[in-house]
């Protein structure tokens, strides 16, 4: 490691870009020998060791095993129980699940996802946009839970939108806008500690909706000047029971698919509140378009979907709330709680960042955020040592021969990315926090020894292939405007006990988050 913070940055250019990181995944896959088929001997699916029906069930009642546990724990248990496979049972109208922890295994998957990969959406959300809102989504069911070629057909259409490079930077200037927003709102909710308030993740939250919001419906909500707008704030409660709840009845022991459950209809109900709020919104959002005539509006994001039909604008808005509200304030808590416990990481971040805002009152451009390495290196080691979510899903579409398992064509595959991210096998020093490992010096093609021995699907936070997150450029820009903003305003410190951590649909703090905030004088 360089022994001076400046010395760092000025030497290290961050050259792990998006395209870089597709070559060398894409290159692992091409790689893939005749192994991954089923023409070598394989033991039959069901020698696949795991649960039985009756022990699954017994674990989640009183006195079990995973008795009020979490997703993550649930899932860490098994593995540590049954090995590197195991297959969790489907029981009352779901389906198995194959649980692995290889990256090697991933790669397999991911080669024979065909065409159309399939990441088998909620059964609850697919059940509500097909059957019980069938009269409004009408076989448009969105990008995050269809599939095949009406899925691609969808995806098509809102690539244009949410993938273009250039259609992220355009928003710069507006998200920086709500960055610096909410640094003046926090500023004053200080207590007298100069600590965060306890619900300092809902203030997050409320960040993250505002930012989303300001890209997907080209609109400021207004939420940091008047915090008890109780439409926000349902919006807010109706995803945290989204979440809560698709959980328990996609993923436990559920009877909702044979009788409507107390927590069914509760899910319900939230998932309709949800669907009046955004159409709501969006109405707001194409008013304001034509009230600005003016505007060029060419790669506005809102105008790009609304051009395509106005029910895939409302239905894209949604997934982007479901996807880019709760995730993206979970890893920038992520983020700052990292740099909270490696202060001498926070400081070479500090130095990074006063090249590019010399003065609190500087802007961050499209320019000046292309330079900031070792910003993006802190969020990537994030994402590895606290990630999101606990992996990636998908579905096969051939057979395929895991651990020398025979997995037949259609079986619900769960790579448990998060299992993996934290062992020496594939990270050196992998429990410790190394923003360096991202770090490629000058003109070379290695980075620092200690990633050296990464595997290439050990390490896939945003999923692989077309369907990789849709949003990840409006995700990455958020966090990077708001982690520079504070890391540039202040000292930031942690003098509590570790936050409580639990996995719903994504990893989230439950306990009060009271980050010490020291402002900086100049």
């Amino acid at each position: 490691m360089l022994s001076s913070s400046r010395a760092l940055v000025r030497s290290s250019v961050c050259r792990s870009s998006f395209i870089g990181e597709l070559r060398s995944v894409h290159t692992a896959v091409n790689q893939v020998q005749d192994d991954a088929s089923v023409g070598v001997e394989a033991r039959s699916y069901t020698e696949i060791p795991g649960p039985t029906n009756y022990q699954l069930v017994r674990s989640f009642l009183l006195g079990g095993k995973y008795y009020k546990k979490d997703f993550a724990d649930y899932l860490g248990g098994m593995n540590e129980q049954y090995g590197n496979i195991l297959k969790i049972p489907g029981m009352f109208g779901k389906r198995d699940v194959v649980l692995i922890t290889d990256p090697e295994d991933f790669r397999k998957v991911f080669q024979v996802q065909g065409q159309f990969p399939i990441r088998r959406g909620l059964d609850t959300i697919v059940e509500y946009r097909t059957k019980t809102r069938k009269d409004f989504y009408q076989g448009v069911i969105g990008v995050a839970v269809d599939q095949g070629a009406s899925w691609w057909d969808f995806r098509q259409k809102v690539n244009p939108a949410m993938m273009k490079p250039q259609t992220a930077k355009k928003y710069v200037p507006a998200i920086d806008e709500v960055a610096q927003d909410f640094v003046k709102r926090i500023q004053g909710k200080l207590d007298v500690n100069q600590e965060t308030p306890d619900d300092f993740y809902s203030e997050l939250n409320m960040w993250a909706l505002e930012s989303i919001a300001t890209i997907t419906m080209d609109t400021r909500l207004g939420i940091f000047e008047n915090s008890n707008m109780e439409k926000m704030h349902t919006i807010m409660r109706d995803l945290k029971v989204f979440f809560e709840l698709t959980v328990k009845l996609d993923f436990q022991p559920s009877l909702w698919k044979y009788f409507p459950t107390p927590g069914y209809r509760k899910l319900m109900k939230s998932s309709d509140n949800i669907l009046y709020a955004v159409e709501e919104l969006v109405n707001l959002g194409m008013q304001r378009l034509k009230e600005r005539p003016d505007r060029d509006e060419n790669e506005s994001v809102l105008k790009k979907l609304l051009d395509v039909d106005p029910k895939v604008a409302v239905i894209m808005v949604m997934d982007s709330l479901f996807a880019g509200v709760d995730t993206t304030a979970s890893l920038t808590f992520a983020v700052l709680y990292c740099l909270a416990k490696n202060p001498e990481k926070q400081e070479a971040l500090r130095q990074e960042i006063l090249t590019i805002l010399p003065e609190k009152s500087s802007k961050l451009t499209v320019e000046n955020m292309a330079n900031m390495p070792y910003l993006r290196a802190c969020i990537k080691e994030t994402l590895r040592v606290q990630p999101v979510t606990f992996g990636n899903f998908r579905t096969t579409n051939e057979d395929v021969v895991l651990k020398g398992y025979h997995i037949p064509k259609g079986t619900d595959i769960l790579m448990a990315g998060q299992l993996i991210q934290k062992d020496e096998t594939y990270f050196q020093n992998a429990k410790s926090f190394v923003p360096e490992r991202w770090i490629r010096a000058p003109n070379s093609k290695i980075t620092c020894p200690v990633n050296a021995s990464s595997h290439p699907f050990a390490y896939i936070p945003f999923g692989f292939g077309t369907r990789m997150c849709i949003g990840r450029r409006f995700a990455e820009m958020e966090v990077e405007s708001l982690v520079c903003r504070l890391v540039r305003n202040y000292k930031i410190e942690w003098h509590h006990p570790d936050p409580k951590i639990v996995s719903l649909a994504i990893n989230m703090p439950v306990s009060p988050l009271k980050f010490r905030l020291t402002e900086i004088s100049k």
